[in-house]
């Protein structure tokens, strides 16, 4: 019994995995394109991508609570292994990147509404030093992670058709 239950464990905290992963890609990739359009269809968009951020951190922090619940992926020695380290990484990389994201929001001159419901602007005052700050963040954070992520599918693959 032991046994089936640690491989549900397992097959849940994958398919998080998967989910996650869609999710992040379509939020990372998408988000490089939100400057270019006009202000109406930037503020639709930005209304999904900063929900869609939300969902990202709620995600992380419910497969963080899930892998320590349930004491997946802890093998001895795992700051040793590159796969390992690298999504010990991760974690706490896609919980900053949201909050950043809030921080951006909030201090931007217009109104951004996660899901059209969470008014993440009316946290502060507008501040064009502050949103160019947090922009250079929000952005520079996007890419260390789609680099990550490059890295974390070469890594995975790399190891897919080897005997490491």
């Amino acid at each position: 019994m032991a046994g089936s239950k640690k491989k549900f464990y397992y097959t849940v905290a994958k398919v998080l995995h998967w989910i996650a992963g869609f999710i992040i890609a379509f939020n990372l990739l998408s988000g490089w394109r939100l400057g270019g359009f006009e202000l109406e269809h930037r503020v639709i968009l930005l209304m999904i991508h900063s929900g869609i951020g939300v969902t990202i951190f709620g995600l992380m922090l419910l497969r963080w609570w899930w892998r320590r619940r349930n004491n997946l992926y802890t093998p001895p020695r795992w700051w040793k292994r590159p796969s390992m380290l690298l999504q010990w990484i991760f974690y706490p990389l896609l919980l900053i990147q949201p909050l950043l994201g809030v921080a951006l929001a909030s201090v931007i001159d217009y109104e951004v509404r996660a899901f059209g419901l969470i008014n993440f602007s009316a946290l502060a005052a507008d501040d064009k030093a502050m949103e160019q700050l947090a922009f250079q963040l929000h952005g520079g954070l996007a890419l260390l992670l789609i680099v990550l992520v490059l890295v974390h599918g070469i890594e995975r693959s790399r190891k897919a058709f080897t005997n490491d």
